[in-house]
Formats: C-alpha cells, structure tokens, sequence
C-alpha cells in the first residue's frame, strides 16, 4: 500500500543513510546502511543499487556484510583510485559484546563495482586521536589536489559536535589535521561532507538531535572552516543523513526520508521494509546563498499531464495512485490542498514571505506544520512530488521541504487559490514495474 513508485527503497528489510554515491564507469552507484534481515534497525550491512540517469534503478548484491552479529558496516563513502572503486567505511564493534575500540574506520577495493575485497590491514584508523571522544564515524573522502581529504563526525564529553579532518597520499596512512568545525547545538555530528561549490567551501552534516541536515558555508582556512552562512539544507521532518556523489560535474545530493524520532510511527513495517531515499537534488549557489532544485533528470518519469488549469478553483485530479508531480506557477499569497476520499489532506500556502507545509491531516502517521521565510519574486513556482508515502516541496528552486505521508486514500482532488496562476499536474511513472 505504501510502497514508493518512484522513490528508491530497500523492497525488503531496513535502510538508512545513503553511503558511498558515486559516479564510476557510467553510472551510479548508491550504498546505503541496510538490514536485509528485518524492518529494524540492527545487523547494518551495505546495500548497493546501481543507475543509468539517477532515476530508475537496479539493485545489486549486498557489498559488504558486517563479521559478527553484535558488529555493523556502519556509513562511510565511495572514490576512485587507480581505476577501482574503494569503499572508506565505519566498522562497528557493539562495546556490550566487544572488546576494544568500538568505531574505526576501514577501506574496501573493486575491480567491477559489485565483488570487494576488505584491506587486509583494516583498519586505516584505528582509534579517536583525542580522549574523550565519542560518535567516531562516518568517513567521507575527497580529492583536494595532490592528497585525499576525510572528514569524520564526532563528538566530544558528550556536550559539543566536531568534525575532525584528515589528508592522505595513499588512502591507507592517514595524518589528523585537527577539528574544523563545532556546532554547540548537538552532542555529536553525523555524516559530514565538504564540498565546493561556486568558489565556497560547504560542509554538510547531520544532528541527531533534531533529525536535520545543516550546512555551514564559507572558507577552508588554515584548518578551520571560516563560517560566513549556516542554515537547513531541507526545512522538513523527514531528511536526514545527506551525501554528495563522488566523480560529478554538478553537486547532486541524496538524503534519507526519514526520522528517526518518529520512525515508530510509520506503518511500512507492516509491509516488511523500512526507509526511503530523497529524489536527487542539485546543490549550487546564487547571490552568495546555497539553493537546492530538483534534478533535470526527474522530468524524464513524466508519463503525461493529467491536469491544467490556470484558474483558482476545486478540480478532480485523474489518478489512481499518489504517484504525480504538481507544478504550480503563481503570484501573490497562494493556498493549495490535496485531499483524498478519507478526509485526509496535505495543504501548503505562501502569505507574504512566509511557506508554510501542514501534513497534520496527511494520514495514518500524522505530521506537523511546518513555516519557513522564503525570497519571493514577481512570479513564484512551487513544485510538488507527491509518492505513496512521501511528499517533497520545492519552491523558486532555492529551497526543499520533505515529509513522510500515509495516506489510506488517493489525494484525488486539488483546491488552489491564487492571483495569476498555473497549476500543471504530471503523472509519474512507477520506476519498478
């Protein structure tokens, strides 16, 4: 009933963060932390799916798989070096169970992109290099001239997040350079990415706290991020754990549509699976701001316009299953609802600068409302995926808004008010079938 028809899932079992994304030999590759057990979390394996175009894709067999049940291939990410793939991952050791370090950090090698082969000198980071450090995980590695670059989350006494950088010539002898960002707000920081866009320095990053994706940019300078902005990379309740793809032109970022604080409400374990991935985003930067757009390539699961109407209004909408895109085009305030037969309904509105997304009434797991300042220009464009169980907001391709819906019924009819307006909605086709 909730299954995704164009949002990438685990079919069965439980999946979390996106890891290694890259792009290698034509294609791309997407890991992700995988139970192939249960709908839980528990027993964290890779996963490993494989696409053309970002778009429609093929899973593959499960890339690594953890030594012992009280151990796990916790996240980490993806390069090229000398024409194979390696993999840089947190392995796991539960300290219940285990002796010794609980998180260090590890690489793997393919030929092919499917079979790896695990370092025989794992781990390449074997301890925290300070004490009282905790939350020692996730490696994202790039490449900044002639070495590698690694940033790592953690905390330290429990009190305060830390990313701690790290450089290497051979991805096997890594050298610490310090801690370049801290963020009081959270006790740790997870899944950190830096990256450069437009000329800036951009650190992605995770808080366990309040389930969001931040981001900090400004200038990597003598080992410290000089921060000139910060703010949410998605303004929703449900996106967490965002990484860029390795070896792309353009910034394209994946996110878990997920939270964690209200997985428990979801009801897909009913179904055996648990976890869905965001659409592909493009990250880039305009008057100094960092905005967020849908990638072009979703265009392509367009399988025909399915209403048009550029009068406000109540209009039925020709589908059998929440699976379409609404494209709204308007100026001034902006009301816009889609209901279903069981009086459930999704409802977002613009007043002056301010969007505001209510998913209170969205279905069998509820939601909040949720408002954020928007920039407003002469004509303003809302785009609306809405999938069997999620929905993501898009406005003026600057900013993101993500949420986990259950609907029981369709969300079969439209009510739209508006000055100058087009609304176009498309229907999308099922990725799977």
């Amino acid at each position: 009933m909730f299954k995704p028809n164009y949002h990438f899932f685990p079919i069965t079992g439980w999946m979390n963060d996106p890891n290694g994304l890259i792009y290698w030999r034509g294609k791309y590759h997407m890991f992700y932390q995988y139970n192939p057990k249960k709908p839980r979390w528990g027993n964290i394996c890779w996963g490993h799916a494989v696409s053309d175009d970002l778009v429609h894709w093929r899973h593959l067999p499960v890339a690594l798989y953890p030594k012992d049940e009280t151990h796990g291939v916790f996240s980490g990410s993806a390069i090229e070096k000398d024409g194979k793939m390696v993999l840089v991952y947190t392995y796991f050791r539960d300290p219940e169970y285990n002796e010794g370090e609980k998180e260090v950090q590890c690489i793997a090698t393919s030929e092919d992109g499917v079979n790896f082969m695990e370092y025989e000198n794992n781990p390449v980071i074997s301890k925290p290099p300070e004490k009282n450090i905790h939350a020692f995980r996730d490696p994202k590695v790039s490449r900044a001239g002639d070495k590698w670059r690694m940033v790592l989350g953690s905390g330290k006494d429990q009190r305060i997040g830390m990313v701690l950088f790290y450089t290497s010539e051979d991805l096997v002898r890594w050298s610490y350079e310090g801690v370049i960002f801290e963020d009081e707000s959270t006790k740790e920081i997870e899944c950190p990415d830096l990256v450069s866009i437009g000329g800036k320095d951009v650190l992605i990053y995770s808080v366990t706290s309040t389930n969001s994706v931040l981001f900090a940019l400004g200038e990597l300078k003598e080992g410290k991020l000089i921060t000139e902005k910060r703010g949410f990379l998605d303004h929703g309740t449900d996106f967490y754990a965002a990484q860029t793809f390795f070896g792309t032109e353009r910034i394209i970022v994946i996110g878990w549509l997920q939270n964690w604080h209200r997985t428990d409400l979801y009801p897909t374990e009913k179904e055996g699976w648990n976890g869905v991935m965001s659409l592909p985003r493009e990250l880039y930067l305009e008057d100094s701001d960092l905005k967020v757009k849908p990638i072009e390539e979703l265009k392509s699961l367009r399988a025909g316009k399915i209403l048009e109407e550029n009068t406000p209004g109540t209009y039925g909408i020709n589908t059998d299953k929440n699976s379409y895109e609404v494209c709204c085009k308007f100026q001034g305030n902006l009301s816009l609802s889609l209901r279903s037969e069981f009086a459930e309904e999704l409802r977002i509105s613009v007043e002056e600068d301010v969007l505001r997304v209510d998913t209170t009434r969205s279905g069998i797991s509820g939601g909040v409302i949720k408002e954020v300042e928007v920039q407003r220009g002469k004509n303003d464009k809302i785009r609306l995926f809405v999938d069997s169980c999620s929905v993501e907001v898009f406005f003026n391709d600057s900013i993101a808004l993500s949420f986990r819906v259950h609907p029981e019924g369709i969300y079969n009819v439209l009510d739209v008010e508006s000055c100058f307006l087009k609304v176009s909605i498309y229907e999308l086709e099922n990725i799977w079938i």
